[in-house]
């Protein structure tokens, strides 16, 4: 029932001349009006295109289906208390977020409807494994989050903008031994810009997979960071559960996002015949899961989807 990416497919290495291009969302909203009745967006490099901005469009968009009574889910890697500077702008908050890749699900009142965590066996497979990697290259650093605080033995912090700040440790073991719940964990590259001709992301992801760390799976986000998680956590699982808990029909389902994270939303809600709409940002690979795709994140990509399905 749910899509499973081999490490192959994770690489999206089809050949170019495999996407053939998607129909603008104008182009097909006219068959697509008055059937949606719920609408889950990705966060970054959908409704934000840097630093946690939201245009004034973004958040009229968001507020008009509140006013049609259509919930709006956001669906994020980013665990809950790294979403508040997003949803505290909107005069009218989401209904509900699913978080940390669908590992977490939590309504308007910021109440977690459930809640994953990885267990302290995964957790320390992947620090074991991630030495490995450490011992080529001091410029990769895993970052763990511990009840949503992020750690690092590393000196590291984010260089994008964000209220949590990485807490420098020099052991992960202390946290394990005091039972802390590790809710996703990440290898962040600080230098890709200066070594992409050096730097092979897929060579790290056939790595982890070589290594056979139990119970994890790679959740792919952006050329910088690889994301793990649980192997039974995706967004499109979290999609059906709510689906289902609202008794609402995968084809009256609006999706929107732009990076490989968000396919598996895309293929769940398409195989539905519900819509799947990629921002004009998202690569090509990406945009083949699509049904439509919308413009650019910066040109309010996500006002627009809606303002043509509604």
């Amino acid at each position: 029932m749910y899509m499973k990416f081999t490490p192959q497919q994770l690489h999206f290495s089809a050949p170019a001349n495999s996407f053939e291009g998607i129909k603008n969302i104008n182009s097909v909203a006219k068959n697509l009006k008055n059937d949606i009745k719920i609408v889950f967006s990705d966060i970054d490099g959908t409704i934000s295109a840097s630093d946690d901005y939201l245009t004034d469009k973004t958040i009229a968009a968001v507020d008009y289906l509140h006013n049609k009574n259509i919930p709006v889910v956001l669906t994020t890697a980013r665990c809950y208390k790294d979403t508040l500077p997003i949803i505290n702008q909107f005069k009218h908050k989401p209904d509900y977020t699913i978080v940390l890749q669908g590992g977490g699900l939590i309504n308007k009142d910021g109440e977690y409807i459930f809640n994953n965590s990885i267990s302290q066996k995964a957790g320390r497979g992947l620090i074991n494994w991630f030495k490995s990697i450490r011992k080529n290259d001091k410029n990769s650093h895993l970052i763990m989050y511990f009840n949503e605080q992020p750690y690092a033995a590393s000196k590291i912090q984010f260089p994008w903008k964000t209220e949590l700040q990485i807490k420098n440790i020099s052991s992960f073991d202390k946290l394990f031994n005091k039972q802390s719940e590790l809710k996703k964990a990440m290898i962040y590259k600080s230098n890709v810009a200066q070594e992409k001709n050096l730097y092979s992301q897929n060579r790290v992801i056939d790595s982890f997979y070589s290594a056979n760390v139990k119970d994890l799976d790679v959740k792919p986000s952006g050329s910088s960071i690889i994301e793990f998680q649980n192997k039974w956590v995706t967004k499109d699982k979290a999609i059906d559960f709510l689906l289902r808990a609202l008794k609402i029909e995968p084809k009256n389902t609006m999706v929107i996002g732009d990076s490989a994270n968000d396919i598996e939303m895309f293929d769940f809600v398409k195989k539905q015949k519900g819509v799947a709409v990629a921002m004009g940002n998202a690569s090509d690979d990406v945009k083949q899961f699509a049904t439509a795709v919308t413009d650019d994140v910066k040109q309010d990509g996500f006002f627009n989807a809606i303002k043509a399905l509604f």
